[in-house]
């Protein structure tokens, strides 16, 4: 096998497989242990044996690496291990921390032991949290007194299927305090990595204003939640949030230009400038700075992969050999992603791998003129901007049309952001003097390209893609890779055309397969606490009957799962919606649909408006029941629905309970509104 390219792609398939099909270990083996013995079954009775491993060593191989992947993927989810929900005691490694604004942030925090104070009841040993609002030393175990709240996970199924999550978490933590903690074991090379990054980020706090501290902080530590919402916003809908996700980009300029500082030193010592060559010494050197920037940077996924890279194509160089860019890049996607499997399937790691194979793939001859850089960097941003489409819309839901402009005219603007930011670092913790001189156009320019990507947000069409399922998000890969590889404009046309038919009728077979006419179908939905059942009707209507709620905090049900379920269903509009009774648990979702889908009617007991004055009235429904009513939803109570069955074609619906109004003697669990569908032989 000439290059690693192709095991690099069975690998990370294999992966992909195993977290969509949810293939245990076993099987994987089995399959891959049936696929090898027909293999070599096959080729020992129609090959001649001296050509038997010139022929089929790719093919097996590649088999291999798939049936590795399938093998080393995500085994399926399991029953949740949930904490206790209370004040607890807990030890436990850091394992991760994301900074934020105002000193907050949140560790993940992988437990080794711990038990809630009040009964001993034990935290279960490999419980992953969310600790904040304080930071804590990463890399240290530590001893915490925190309230936990378990994170319930929704399980529902989807068209629209997530990626698995590489670090799955259990539960949330809040320390009542910054010193609630103590630290137990801080090892060296982690304890020197924390202080370095701490001291870096207090100096940037110190000699930049917050705006501009907060940019710095994301370019050179890894830190993107410093930024504020608005300009998280503004980033994200521009098509610039790779920016500020330590990638590719940030690696290889920090690492590069240190390397070329590093040459100019060296070529000052004459021993060693007459014995060797001085750049494959500084390349030499500067593998381990490569692998540094990754560690200190945050050790984001996408960041250990351009390290990765740089470094071996670094080691290739200094050993005297020229690298195959193509070859070194999917070496390094498959070091890191066996080293890793879980983290191969986070989309900051699969943007970086399509973003690189977009551009390596592409024709490269350098431009002779500016006519010709100009055209070659637009060749670049729309091959990027293909290449990662299909992860971007499956992850976030939306695709940033005026990306490919954006970039560019930005990311020039974005690499000299990167240096300005590492330089003031520098001289920030080094040389406090040059801070002065460092900040203002490190000021300048980075409020000018948060103020571009602004104003290319607001050049962004308000259009709402449709969720991806599984077929048309394969037929879009396979079409955007077919354009990136083919040649001939006739051909790629064809690829458009065919791609667009293919993704209609799946549009078509989804619509139909989602909104069923002529059969009553109920889907109860997990919400955590609370209920929430979506009901199709034979006439095509859709009825919603309440929308769970979590008043303990977490997700929203309404925008966690009811709103992607009905979008992933292709449902655009809630034609009835029933509030059974009035706790938050029932119409906490409720909120966030009213905002995002339209409404026809809002059923409801009518006991949250009726007891208003009373010390416990249910104020959040009041509140859910005003919104509706702004938002021209007729709202009806029992005294409209009582004795009165309402006929939807063939489907009959009736209230049995509370008529003919609500009860004042009894609770809202007591009084919650019961409905009786029946549909030919069969009732719900």
């Amino acid at each position: 096998m000439r290059t690693p390219v192709p095991l690099a792609a069975a690998f990370l398939l294999g992966l992909l497989g195993s977290a969509s099909l949810s293939l245990g270990s076993g099987t994987a083996a089995l399959a891959l242990g049936c696929l090898l013995l027909g293999l070599g079954f096959a080729a020992a009775t129609t090959v001649q044996p001296t050509r038997l491993t010139m022929q089929l060593a790719p093919l097996l191989l590649t088999a291999a690496a798939l049936g590795a992947g399938l093998a080393m993927g995500p085994p399926a989810p399991g029953p949740p291990r949930l904490p206790p929900a209370g004040v607890a005691r807990i030890t436990g490694t850091v394992e991760e921390v994301r900074y934020g604004r105002d000193g907050r942030a949140l560790s993940r925090v992988h437990v080794e032991r711990g038990a809630r104070l009040v009964d001993r009841a034990e935290i279960p040993a490999g419980t992953e949290l969310w600790v904040g609002p304080w930071p804590l030393p990463e890399g240290a175990r530590v001893r915490l007194l925190a309230s936990i709240t378990p994170r319930v996970p929704f399980r529902n199924p989807s068209p629209h299927p997530r990626l698995p999550s590489a670090h799955p978490t259990q539960g949330n933590a809040n320390l009542p305090a910054s010193n609630a903690f103590q630290v137990i074991e801080h090892r060296a090379p982690a304890r020197w990595l924390y202080q370095a990054r701490a001291l870096v980020r207090t100096r940037l706090d110190a000699t930049l204003p917050p705006d501009v501290s907060a940019v710095a902080r994301a370019l050179t530590l890894g830190d993107p939640d410093s930024l504020s919402d608005e300009d998280e916003v503004s980033v994200r809908a521009s098509g610039m949030a790779h920016v500020f996700a330590v990638s590719g980009m940030h690696v290889t300029i920090l690492a590069g230009l240190t390397v070329v500082v590093l040459s100019y030193w060296l070529g000052f010592v004459q021993p060693l400038a007459a014995r060797y060559e001085i750049r494959r010494v500084a390349l030499a050197l500067g593998i381990p700075l490569a692998l540094g920037i990754a560690a200190f940077t945050g050790g984001a996924p996408s960041g250990w992969r351009a390290s990765i890279t740089t470094a071996l194509a670094w080691l290739l160089v200094a050993c005297g050999y020229r690298p195959n860019t193509g070859a070194v890049t999917a070496a390094a996607c498959l070091l890191f992603a066996a080293l890793e499997p879980a983290e191969a399937l986070r989309p900051a790691f699969l943007l970086s791998i399509a973003a690189t194979a977009a551009i390596v793939s592409a024709i490269q001859s350098p431009p002779q003129d500016l006519q010709e850089l100009a055209r070659a960097a637009l060749t670049l941003s729309v091959r990027t901007s293909l290449a990662t489409a299909p992860i971007v819309l499956w992850t976030f839901g939306t695709l940033p049309a005026v990306g490919v402009f954006a970039n560019l005219l930005l990311v020039p603007v974005g690499s000299i952001l990167l240096v300005l930011a590492a330089l003031h670092a520098a001289c920030a913790t080094f040389l406090p003097l040059l801070a002065v001189l460092t900040a203002p156009p490190l000021s300048l320019v980075s409020r000018a390209f948060l103020a571009a990507c602004t104003a290319f947000a607001q050049l962004a069409p308000k259009f709402v893609w449709p969720v991806l399922d599984l077929w048309q998000c394969l037929v879009l890969s396979v079409a955007i890779c077919l354009l990136l590889v083919l040649p001939r404009s006739r051909t790629r046309f064809v690829v458009v055309l065919s791609a667009f038919a293919l993704l209609f009728v799946l549009e078509a077979r989804l619509r139909w397969q989602e909104k069923p006419t002529g059969v009553l179908r109920v889907t109860f939905l997990d919400v955590g606490q609370g209920d929430a059942a979506i009901v199709d009707l034979p006439d095509g209507r859709v009825m919603l009957i309440d929308a769970g709620g979590n008043p303990g905090g977490g997700a929203d049900p309404g925008t966690a799962v009811v709103l992607p379920l009905l979008r992933a269903r292709r449902r655009d509009r809630l034609d009835f919606v029933v509030l059974s009774h009035p706790h938050p648990d029932h119409y906490g979702g409720l909120s966030a649909l009213l905002d995002a889908v339209p409404v026809g009617e809002l059923w409801d007991s009518g006991q949250a408006e009726a007891e208003a004055d009373l010390k416990d009235a249910p104020q959040g429904a009041r509140a859910v029941l005003r919104k509706a009513r702004a938002r021209g939803v007729r709202v009806r109570q029992p005294s409209e629905l009582c004795g009165k069955p309402r006929t939807l074609g063939s489907l009959l619906v009736e209230v049995l309970w509370p008529c003919p109004s609500y009860d004042a003697g009894y609770d809202p669990n007591d009084n919650s509104l019961v409905l009786r569908i029946q549909y030919g032989r069969r009732a719900v």
